[in-house]
């Protein structure tokens, strides 16, 4: 593997204050999974691609005592793989 790309979009839903995202995963160039909807906010896409892409075996993200996993950035950097992430803010849940 020599690149991951994640682009990711939010919505802010206003009548409950909710921030929900997507995100599109990218593996050398190739489209590999979109997901969906899923609820978070900030970098949360980034998150929810890191989960994919370890539980369908493309990573294995190193466990912290107490602090949770790596962030994949620094996976990327420690295994010279070239990374790269995005995000838009869009305006309706259908521009996810």
């Amino acid at each position: 593997m020599k690149s991951i790309t994640v682009i990711g979009r939010r919505w802010f839903e206003r009548i409950n204050g909710n921030t929900y995202h997507s995100a599109e995963i990218i593996i050398d160039g190739t489209f590999v999974h979109k997901i969906q909807f899923a609820y978070g906010y900030e970098d949360q896409y980034i998150q929810s691609a890191s989960e994919f892409l370890e539980e369908e075996g493309h990573i294995k993200l190193e466990k912290y005592n107490n602090s949770g996993f790596e962030m994949l950035w620094s996976y990327c950097k420690k295994h010279n793989i070239k990374y790269y992430a995005t995000v838009t803010d869009v305006r309706r849940r259908k521009d996810l």
